[in-house]
């Protein structure tokens, strides 16, 4: 009876500790969860769910599917009306403790209806003419996700691309080279030829002469190399010309013309 006693107790601290090592990493992940939730929203005073572009949604730390689920209600002006109606949706269960922890604004604006009845056709007319939807052309350096949206072939998840890109340069200056060096370039269409343009290139943000180390490292197109010798060049003579630049090693196999848009000798 005793032997008995002492390997249930045994039994019962082996179940006891296996428990505690399944639980405990999940309770940690869960915690880590709501602290960083918890910081996103530290920044963010509300939450506007029915007015927020597709640019903020991608955005937002939570997973793809539900990002895709908020765009698809956006884009068809379905409002959510209450917390209720927002946790209770299947496509959005996973991120409840996101919604929960922050202050949603349930506020939008109704899109009007037609009012005026629709012309009726001709009862001997069995054709109908087809319609030409005419784009205005956007300027790349001040449209917004929701006119890019528009566009034919242009969804919410290439205007974050074309948008991040834009903000990671400041703005665009060479149409090319956002083509290169992002998705859209393999996706590009003809038709984007005369409907994405740059109106104006604004002056560079960056110079060789008076921006700091740190600008200019923060620069995409610059690698801390090239800075480093940018940086003690003027700092031993002047600031470097561009001529000079394009015969160093380090920018060697640097499109120096492209630089020249984003950065100013003086």
């Amino acid at each position: 009876m005793r032997e008995q006693l002492e390997l249930t107790a045994i039994l019962l601290c082996i179940a006891l500790v296996s428990g505690a090592m399944f639980l405990f990493p999940v309770e940690k992940k869960i915690a880590e969860q709501q602290a960083f939730l918890q910081l996103w929203w530290s920044v963010n005073d509300s939450l506007p769910i029915n007015k927020v572009d597709s640019t903020h949604i991608y955005s937002m730390p939570i997973a793809e599917a539900t990002k895709r689920s908020l765009w698809f209600r956006r884009k068809r002006n379905w409002p959510y009306k209450s917390s209720s109606e927002l946790l209770s949706d299947n496509y959005l269960k996973a991120d409840s403790l996101f919604f929960i922890l922050g202050d949603i604004d349930f506020s939008f604006d109704q899109k009007a209806k037609e009012t005026e009845p629709r012309p009726m056709a001709p009862k001997q007319e069995h054709y109908h003419t087809p319609v030409v939807k005419i784009y205005e052309p956007l300027d790349l350096n001040t449209c917004d996700s929701a006119s890019l949206d528009a566009l034919p072939g242009i969804g919410p998840g290439m205007a974050h691309i074309l948008l991040d890109y834009r903000s990671k340069y400041g703005y665009i200056a060479d149409v090319n080279h956002l083509k290169v060096t992002t998705y859209f370039g393999q996706t590009w269409r003809e038709q984007w030829d005369e409907l994405l343009v740059v109106n104006e290139v604004p002056p560079p943000i960056l110079s060789l002469s008076s921006s700091t180390f740190q600008e200019l490292l923060d620069f995409p197109a610059l690698t801390y190399n090239q800075v480093k010798r940018i940086c003690f060049y003027r700092e031993s003579f002047a600031a470097p010309t561009w001529q000079e630049i394009a015969g160093w090693d380090e920018f060697s196999t640097v499109d120096t013309t492209f630089l020249q848009l984003y950065i100013s000798r003086n």
